[in-house]
Order: structure tokens, then sequence, then C-alpha cells
């Protein structure tokens, strides 16, 4: 029968049987440390215990012949617990352990390590369910993150690593090899903007990244008024080598016209400085503001009712050149000398013959360049405005309407192109007419006034100053209008001289404009903006031919008769 014994500084104080420590009693090792109090049978703790270290952290639950083991609870002085299956002291078979973050995993234990399939739920709300190995994710396991982006396939270490699948949340998968938890080796991004890239991936990234789009016609294409013309875009790497495993980037074709920046007492400095459109700054040296740009089969379709409008040349042939000379200060004229092929150009001091208009007589309107002159001659140097300066119906070119009507629309901007193995086009692309107050127009039109008057100032000029400014407000000269109302005719023909086909831009310089608009940005990138010049010259048109009358007899000059 047991015994109770109870002795003041004893270690032990409970129940002994045959002088053993046997049935509930209370321990105290030597180690002052530990203090066990539980069941006891034949001298070892047996039974259900509780042992109790000295910093807070204990043990309660199964002994078997003196060793931790069976079902119980554990926790440590960090606040970590456990509570599971134990053996020889050790947590080993199922078991639950909150850490001191309240992560939680539930699963397999060996050895006092996660061992086995478990699920792992991480404070920051990142779950993961799979297999553990030296208490690590080791093998296959599938792992869900707090941003909701899901990965499934292996783990090695407790790294992404071999493969496998990760569906992020907004809509971009990976399928393909890890390692070191990065895209490594084979795999294939179908990304959230609609891209894709298959091939090789190198510590996370694409081994062949995009890094700028290069077009890859002419840098410079010179042509005349009216033709249409195409732009090749390949997508490169830093050292030039295209990027054939991308697919499905989106770019984005636009034009812009240099922006023009007026004096401070020019009548548009104020509209200017009001502007909502901010200009884009280039290569070239100058800004630029947007400029129409469309497909051919659009004017075809607006203009083209009775065949009026030929298709257009592809190019300027070698022998034509355009030079373009761009003032440094806005208070210079910027112009654009033409040199037809086989013809020479034209002196700066020599100024154009008035075109002949009898029959017989040998026009070409292209041969010179309009300047601002003084009096009535720089009435050519100023375009009209949407309510003054549209040409009347009955003066148009066939098949067109009124200008002022038919320039109004935005022609339909050219619709985003989506790459190739690295590469796309824009084709059949043309520069239309400038839409009704285009304002860098307007103000490239009120300096090439002042820069006449600025040539001509003479006693007859002082007082023609102020009635020019105010003709500039409109988008015109004072004389242009006067002659519009006098001769609409004549004026037509001026305006040609300078303009030429009013349905397409004008002769200059204009920049093309190649964007990456692809969204969301691929890899938080967007590449930069690639660029080329346009150069636009008057259409070139053949000379007339007097055909001799009858009767007539032929000029002796260059026969070859004797």
């Amino acid at each position: 029968m047991a015994s109770k014994t109870v002795a003041k500084g004893q270690r032990y104080i409970g129940e002994t049987k045959q002088q053993l420590r046997d049935g509930y009693g209370i321990y105290k090792y030597s180690n002052s440390f530990f203090r066990y109090e539980g069941d006891w049978k034949e001298g070892k703790k047996h039974g259900h215990g509780k042992l109790v270290m000295a910093d807070g952290s204990y043990y309660e639950g199964e002994f078997i012949h003196g060793e931790i083991e069976g079902h119980g609870f554990r926790k440590w002085s960090s606040g970590v617990t456990y509570s599971g299956q134990f053996l020889d002291g050790e947590m080993n078979g199922h078991g639950v352990m909150t850490y001191a973050d309240n992560s939680v995993y539930e699963g397999e234990f060996l050895g006092n390590k996660r061992e086995g399939h478990g699920i792992f739920k991480q404070s920051d709300g990142a779950i993961y369910e799979g297999s553990f190995h030296n208490d690590k994710k080791h093998g296959e396991g599938s792992q869900q993150y707090l941003n909701g982006d899901v990965y499934i396939g292996d783990w090695i270490k407790g790294c992404r690593q071999g493969s496998g699948e990760l569906r992020c949340a907004d809509g971009t998968l990976y399928d393909g090899q890890w390692r070191n938890d990065l895209y490594n080796g084979e795999g294939t991004m179908i990304h959230s903007s609609g891209m894709t890239y298959e091939g090789m991936w190198i510590n996370g990234r694409p081994a062949v990244e995009a890094a700028k789009i290069s077009i890859i016609n002419d840098p410079e294409l010179d042509m005349y008024q009216g033709t249409s013309f195409s732009i090749e875009v390949e997508v490169r790497s830093e050292s030039g080598e295209l990027v054939s495993p991308e697919n499905g980037r989106s770019l984005q074709i636009t034009a812009g016209f240099r922006h023009y920046m007026p004096s401070q007492t020019s009548p548009l400095f104020d509209l200017i400085e009001d502007m909502e459109e901010k200009p884009s700054p280039t290569p070239y040296g100058y800004d630029v503001v947007a400029y129409p740009l469309t497909e051919y089969s659009y004017i075809e379709e607006k203009y083209c009712l009775d065949g009026y409008i030929p298709k257009p040349s592809t190019a300027l042939t070698e022998a034509t050149t355009v030079e373009a000379s761009i003032p440094e200060e806005p208070a210079h004229v910027p112009q654009i000398e033409v040199i037809h092929p086989g013809s020479e150009a034209p002196e700066e001091t020599t100024k154009p013959e008035p075109s002949k208009t009898d029959e017989g007589a040998v026009t070409d309107v292209t041969s010179t360049e309009p300047s601002p002159l003084a009096g009535s001659e720089q009435t050519e140097s100023a375009p009209a405005t949407a309510a003054e300066g549209s040409v009347a119906t009955d003066q148009q070119l066939p098949g067109t309407a009124d200008l002022a009507e038919e320039s109004s629309p935005i022609p339909p901007a050219i619709n985003d192109q989506k790459t190739e193995s690295g590469r796309t086009s824009f084709k059949g692309l043309v520069l239309p007419g400038a839409p009704i107050g285009y304002r860098p127009f307007n103000v490239l039109d009120i300096m090439l006034e002042e820069e006449a008057r600025t040539k001509t100032r003479n006693s007859k000029t002082a007082g023609l100053a102020q009635q020019l400014r105010l003709g500039a407000k409109l988008g015109k000269t004072v004389d242009a209008t006067l002659l519009e109302k006098r001769d609409p005719k004549a004026y037509k023909i001026k305006r040609e001289k300078l303009y030429g086909d009013e349905r397409f831009a004008r002769p200059a310089e204009y920049v093309i404009m190649v964007n990456d608009v692809t969204e969301p940005l691929f890899f938080g990138k967007r590449l930069p903006t690639a660029y080329c010049l346009v150069r636009i010259q008057h259409p070139k048109k053949s000379k007339k031919v007097k055909t001799p009358s009858k009767g007539s007899k032929p000029s002796s000059r260059g026969s070859t008769h004797d």
C-alpha cells in the first residue's frame, strides 16, 4: 500500500511505494531549472504530468517510463507552442505548431522538425501545402501568397526550384523552370498585358530582354506630298539583338510637328502659353506637338470620289534632295528648299517669275520656293483659318468638298500594332492635311509675316504693321484676305504654290514616333520612344509643252535640219 511522505527540505514530496516514487508527487531536480509534478510509477515519471522550466516554458502531457512520449502540449519561453505527438522527448508524428508571429504549421514532424506533408499558414496570409524535409519546404507543394499569386511545383530547401507554374493575381502566368526562387531555364510567360515570352530565363529575367525599339527604315524619309509610306519596327536588346522570343508588345505610332514659340509680342503668345498639350522632346534638338497620322485608305475614301487622286509614288529618287533649314531662334524663318531632278537650285537673290497662263506656257510651281515679300507679295506667307481662309466650294479641286468643312474632323488614328517574334509594321500611312486652327502652323505663319516685315521695313510698311498683326489673328495677312475676296481663284493658286494639295500635310519636316504602350508594363519597364524624320516636298509636276498649231513654222532653235 502506498504511503505519503511530506518532509521539509526533501526534493520529492508525494506518494511512494516500496521506497520508490509511485503515484502523484512533486519532484525538484538538483538542477533547480526543472520541476516535475504528476504521476510516477516505480520511481519514474509515468502517466500524465507537467515538466516546468524556470524560464516559464513547460511540457504537459503523457510520460512513459520517464520519457516524454505520446500526446502532449509544449510551450517555449519565446511564445512558440506545439500540440501533438512526442517520441523520446521529441516532436514526432502529427502535430500543430504555432509560432510567435502567429504563423501555424499543421502536419508531420520528425526529430523536432517538420518532415513529410503539412500545411503552413504564415502570419502574412500566405499558405503553403505540400512536402517538408529537414524543417523546410522540399518536394512538391503549392503556395498561395498574400497578393493572390499561386505557385504549384517543385521546391528544394525552401526555394522554388525545378519545374513549376506561377499564376499571378493580375492574370500573368509563368510555366517553366525555376532555380533559387527565380525563373531560370526554359519557360513561357503569358503577361497580363497579352505579351508572351517563350525561351530562356536567367535569374528571373528574359535571357534576351527588350531594351529599345528600332525603326529599320531609313531614319530620314524624303517623299512627295500625298505619298503613303510604311514603318518597319523591331524590338531589340541592349546589344542590338532581335528579341524574337517576345510576342504581343503593343506599339503605337504618332506624328509630330515642330513646336515654334512666338515672341511675347505675337498675338498667339498667350494662346500658346495656354495650350493643354505639352510639347514632347525629340532627339533632333526641338520639341514637337502632335500632328494627325492616318491610313491612306481613309484619304482615298474621303476624297477620291471621281478618281482625282492618283496613287502616290513610293518615295523621292536619289537625285531629289530636300534641305530643311531650321532656325536656332524663333525669330528666324524656317525655309524648305526643293531641288527637282535635273534642275538647279534657285539662287537666293532671284525672285520667281510670275506664272504665265497663255497657251503653251511652261508652268512648274515647285521649281522655286515662295517666300514672304514686302507689300502685296507677302500675302503668300499665311494660311487661311477655318472661318476666313477656306476656299469657295465652286473653286475646289474635282471631287472635293469645302476644305474648311472637310478638314474639320480629325482623321482616325492608326491602330496600335502588336509584335510577332519581336517585329511589326505600320503600313499605308499618310500625313493628312492639318485640322482647322492647327496652332503650330498659325504660329509659324505669323513668324513668317514678322520676318517679312523685318526685312522689308521702310516708310511704306510703318503704317501697315498693325494691319498685318490684326490679319495674323485671322490666320492670314490683310492682303491675303483682300485677294481671296477679289479673286478666289488667284488666292487658291497662291495657296497651292505654298502648301500644295491641302488634303495632305503641307511640305515641311515631320517627326514620326513609335511608342511602347503595353499595359500593364512588362517587368515594370516601358521601352523608350523611337524616332524618324519624314520630309515632305511639293508633288512633282510635269511641264506643259506647247503643241504647234497648224500652219505655224517650227522653231529653228535646236533643229537638226540643215
